[in-house]
């Protein structure tokens, strides 16, 4: 059975289930799309209208990348994504929630930055939590060659996509746009070195360099 995703090319929640499926060997087709726009068949198959969506071969579509990722562990489960130990695989979810919700701001903010008038307000605060989780998994980060345990899992996921997005928002130059809201904003390259030898230890393996980030272009107004 082939799956098949509709992802879109930047989309830093559509890749962490990509690697999921690589990881667990799961065999699947991308089908790339832009869902703002007004011809994406997002809807069909999502009433929320959002990525990514898995569609089996039989049953309903799957949606929504936290829950995709506790489907595949539960339909493929071999091999995990999260610690045999419960009390570590709790931490990797953590590790994953923090890396989500830096993922989840830093959007927020990318579609304020579109608007004409932009609330500084809104922008400092979604600031906030993309420094102060940066700042948390600089810590748990530190020397390690995984974010928990000793192998490759979701936690270690959440914060390659994570990073991946960061990427993609300094290529769109967001942040000088940033940086007029929070003047010590800098590239996370320049300012969570642990981060950089983590992501360094990471970036050739096979699932992570096949689904590196790539910015679409929007044609149609979003906000």
């Amino acid at each position: 059975m082939t799956l098949t995703l509709i992802s879109a090319t930047p989309s830093p929640f559509a890749r962490k289930v990509r690697i999921a499926m690589i990881e667990k060997g799961v065999p699947f087709v991308v089908q790339n799309e832009v869902p703002w726009h007004a011809d994406s068949i997002t809807a069909r198959y999502n009433p929320l209208e959002q990525l990514p969506i898995l569609i089996p071969d039989e049953g309903d579509p799957v949606f929504e990348s936290t829950y995709l990722m506790e489907w595949l562990e539960y339909k493929y489960p071999e091999p995990s994504m999260l610690p045999a130990d419960r009390d570590l695989a709790m931490t990797a979810r953590l590790v994953h929630v923090i890396a989500e919700g830096v993922v989840d701001a830093m959007l927020l903010l990318f579609w304020e930055m579109q608007r004409e008038v932009v609330s500084a307000e809104w922008a400092k605060r979604q600031l906030r939590k993309v420094t102060g989780g940066l700042a948390d998994l600089e810590r748990r980060a530190s020397d390690r060659d995984y974010l928990v345990g000793d192998r490759f899992g979701i936690a270690d996921i959440g914060v390659i996509a994570m990073l991946g997005a960061l990427d993609t928002m300094a290529e769109a130059q967001m942040i000088p746009a940033w940086q007029k809201f929070d003047s010590k904003i800098q590239p996370w390259t320049a300012l969570y070195p642990n981060l950089v030898r983590f992501e360094a230890r990471h970036r050739d393996r096979p699932s992570v360099s096949a689904t590196s980030p790539r910015m679409f272009d929007l044609v149609e107004k979003i906000v």
